[in-house]
């Protein structure tokens, strides 16, 4: 197997929640195949392998991230996508086995320690209120609850291509990607200077980068340079265990 391509989707806004989850319905062709691919790998992943809720997949972020996708070439018959129909191989036999997303400021509040949430609970829909007024957030360890920030999401690769550097390949690029594009990442609450300047918050990215880490895949978290925050303790998403991982990137201009 040879690998390698990477392609990058811009934020593709509220187009995708046209996507079909019925796994009979083709998807619309105005929705961006970059995004098509990256859902049919999350949905073997998250939905097939780990039970997740199908219908939750798609969330308020989607519409809002930038989209990794890493392809492998392969040579065969279309390979199948278990709960959503079909998974294509794309021009010169390539199939997508990877897909991480990363999602700018503004957030949702940091999760409750100890609490369950399930689906879209913690997404940060743009478009709301709540997230385009300028309030702090909660302090922990590791950031002052106020501080601009980006989140790294949604990483998976299908079972059949791990163990082969792409989940490294994906991370690296998304934030070589945000380091040179700090303009793209500025926190949009509070327009108005003097409500930010009376909440103390930073528009502002200087590198702070976030994942929401299941727990079993904390120790690789770790290897790829981030540090769990003890102050943000651990909750569950779909009954799977998270905690908080950080990683302050160098930021270049241009």
């Amino acid at each position: 197997m040879s690998t390698q391509f990477t392609n990058i989707l811009s934020p593709p806004g509220q187009v995708v929640y046209e996507y079909p989850l019925d796994g009979k319905t083709p998807p619309p062709a105005h929705i961006p195949s970059t995004f098509i691919e990256a859902l049919s790998v999350r949905i073997s992943v998250f939905v097939d392998e780990q039970s997740c809720a199908l219908d939750k997949e798609i969330d308020s972020d989607d519409t809002r991230s930038w989209h990794w996708v890493v392809y492998a070439s392969v040579s065969g018959p279309t390979i199948d996508n278990g709960s959503n129909g079909e998974r294509r191989t794309s021009q010169g036999g390539k199939v997508a086995v990877g897909t991480i997303r990363l999602i700018p400021p503004p957030h949702a509040p940091h999760p409750i320690p100890g609490k369950h949430y399930a689906g879209d609970e913690l997404g940060s829909p743009a478009e709301t209120s709540s997230l385009q007024t300028a309030t702090a957030d909660q302090a922990t360890t590791l950031h002052d609850g106020r501080e601009a920030y980006v989140k790294l999401g949604r990483l998976a690769t299908l079972k059949e291509y791990r163990r082969l550097g792409l989940g490294r390949l994906l991370v690296n690029a998304a934030l070589e990607w945000v380091s040179k594009n700090k303009d793209k990442v500025q926190d949009s609450r509070g327009t108005d200077p003097v409500e930010r300047e009376n909440w103390g918050l930073r528009r502002e990215w200087k590198g702070l980068v976030l994942i929401h880490a299941q727990g079993e895949m904390e120790r690789w978290w770790r290897m790829m340079g981030f540090v769990r925050d003890e102050g943000m303790g651990e909750w569950w998403e779909e009954g799977i265990r998270h905690v908080g991982m950080w990683r302050r990137m160098d930021v270049r201009n241009g």
